[in-house]
Parts: C-alpha cells; sequence; structure tokens
C-alpha cells in the first residue's frame, strides 16, 4: 500500500495556528521558495483567514517597523514581505539586527503572528532560525510544503534536521540527473509535515498587494540609503557611547574591516573632542570593561554565533 502524504487545507492551517495562540504559543512562520513562485499570496491567503488581518496595517519592509509590530501589539500580525532586507546574516556589530532577535525572543509572550517570506531557509541568521516554529517550503506555484521543527533535543541544536535533509536532498539531485522525470517524495524529509495547496490572489488583492509594495519599498530603500551613509566610525562612536564596546571588540571591528587599531584610535579620539566631548576612548572603554552587568554585544553567546560572520565587501580601487 502506498503512502499517502497529509494535505493541509489553508483553513485547517489557520485555525492550528489560532489554537496554538490560544494556547499560549505565539507563530513564526518563514516561507521560502525562488523568485516568482507565489510566496507572497500564499502568505496573504493565509492571513485573509483571520477577518481582522489588515495588510495596509501589518506588511512590512522595515526593520524598525517589524520591530515596532512585535513589541507593540498582543495577539496581532506582522507580515515581513522580503526578509532578506530585514534578518539577513549579521556582521557581529550590526545592532539593529541584534535588537531585532532581542525582541522577538523577549516579545514572545505578545503570541503574535509573524510571516516572513525569503528565497533561501539558510541566507536568514542562524539564530532567527532558531526562533522559526514553521517552515513553508514553496516547491512549485500553487503548492507547497509545511515543516515543522524538531524539538527537545539534549545534545543538538539542529531542530530542522539539516544534515539528514541535505543527504535527502543531494540523493534527489543524483537521482534527476539520471532521470529528468524523477519526482521527489518529499515526505521523505525528517520535518516533513504535509503539503499545503494554494490558489493565485484575486484581481483586487494582487493590485492592493503590489501598491502596497511599491509604497513599502520605496521608504524601505529611502531609510536604507541613510543606513549605508553612516561610517563605520559613525557605527563605532555609537557602539562606545552605549557602553557596547571594549578594547577587544574594537580591535575585531578594525581587523573585519581591514583598518589599523593605532589610526582608528587617534581619529576616535579627535571626534570625540570634536564633538565636544570630554571623555577620552580610553575612558569609554574602560567603562564598559567595568560595566559587569554590560550585555556586551560581541560576546553574546545567546545571540550570536561567530560561524555567521561575513567578511566585508571587497573596497573599490
Amino acid at each position: 500500500m502506498s503512502y499517502k502524504p497529509i494535505i493541509w487545507s489553508m483553513k485547517e492551517l489557520a485555525e492550528m495556528v489560532k489554537a496554538g495562540i490560544e494556547n499560549r504559543f505565539d507563530a513564526f512562520i518563514l516561507i521560502t521558495g525562488a523568485t516568482g513562485t507565489g510566496k507572497s499570496s500564499l502568505a496573504i491567503k493565509f492571513f485573509n483567514k483571520f477577518p481582522d488581518f489588515k495588510l495596509k496595517d501589518k506588511l512590512v519592509y522595515k526593520r524598525e517597523k517589524l520591530i515596532y509590530l512585535i513589541k507593540n501589539y498582543k495577539k496581532s500580525y506582522a507580515f515581513a514581505d522580503e526578509l532578506i532586507s530585514i534578518g539577513n546574516k549579521r556582521k557581529f556589530y550590526d545592532t539593529e539586527q541584534i535588537e531585532l532577535i532581542e525582541v522577538l525572543t523577549k516579545h514572545r509572550s505578545n503570541y503574535n503572528i509573524l510571516v516572513a517570506c525569503l528565497p533561501i531557509f539558510f541566507s536568514a541568521d542562524k539564530e532567527l532560525l532558531k526562533l522559526v516554529s514553521m517552515h513553508i517550503q514553496v516547491v512549485e506555484r500553487g503548492l507547497s510544503i509545511i515543516h515543522l521543527p524538531i524539538r527537545n533535543r539534549i545534545f543538538s541544536d539542529d531542530i530542522w534536521d539539516v544534515n539528514l535533509n541535505q543527504k535527502q536532498e543531494n540523493f534527489w539531485s543524483k537521482k534527476r540527473k539520471e532521470n529528468p522525470n524523477f519526482k521527489s517524495p518529499y515526505w521523505k524529509y525528517s520535518t516533513f509535515s504535509g503539503f499545503l495547496p494554494f490558489g493565485k490572489l484575486s484581481k483586487k488583492q494582487e493590485e492592493e498587494y503590489e501598491k502596497l509594495k511599491e509604497e513599502g519599498r520605496n521608504e524601505s530603500n529611502g531609510n536604507g540609503e541613510d543606513k549605508l551613509q553612516e561610517s563605520f566610525y559613525d557605527k563605532v562612536l555609537r557602539l562606545l557611547k552605549e557602553e557596547k564596546l571594549d578594547e577587544q571588540g574594537l580591535f575585531q571591528l578594525c581587523q573585519f574591516e581591514g583598518k589599523k587599531l593605532s589610526s582608528v584610535k587617534v581619529s576616535l579620539n579627535r571626534m570625540l573632542k570634536d564633538d565636544g566631548e570630554k571623555r577620552t576612548l580610553s575612558d569609554f572603554l574602560k567603562n564598559t570593561n567595568n560595566n559587569k552587568d554590560n550585555t556586551n554585544y560581541l560576546y553574546n553567546t545567546n545571540i550570536k554565533e561567530l560561524s555567521s560572520l561575513e567578511p566585508p565587501s571587497p573596497k573599490s580601487k
């Protein structure tokens, strides 16, 4: 007798999530898939099962707005349509990204429903992926797979069974090379929980989404350009004044950006003096080192892993 995998309806999925919220569980659903496969359509079809959801209020393209929704609302919604620009792998001094992870962790008791879209699952921040309660993988337009994490493991934090599922995918890839008509038995994923078919948006829904997306992207891009203008020194000064940077951290930042520590110290002292600051760089570093309660962003093992570091972009000549 052949295996018949579970097929979920959108209504059943929404009811399960609602039940989880009522039982004091938050929901962080990550939808992945290639561009054009309908990730956003799936998310909107899901949210439409909640009568009080309004796309214009909950569709976000900026990290700041997502943080605001998570912190200030309870049993509500947030739709991060392009998580790649909000929750991507971070450089280790990206304090805004760290703040997002902290907010998602600390405010889980608000029991919000967060849905985020991303092309590739593992392009998201590692610590962010640990907070995901459901992964929906769009394999083709109109068809997706529901993955649920494997919890309660003692000796592994790999809740998505990466190694095992990776071997499965590699085997299927070889099969497809041998036979182009080979169909992957997705139910053999260890995290597989069923198929989720979905339809198209109505013309009216599509038009509303496209309009809001364009407005959100324009607003996000404008702020993004401002963010990019924050130089290395501006960022370091901000971290120093917030007492989130010590001597070793400054050294690592300089190494990361290919800058000479002694030259950076001279420049920082000059900038502090120009700002009318009476304290010197040494004073700021001393205060950070003496603050035993300081949650040093560079060494907080709860919210960062050194393996997530990315090399700086090549500097133009």
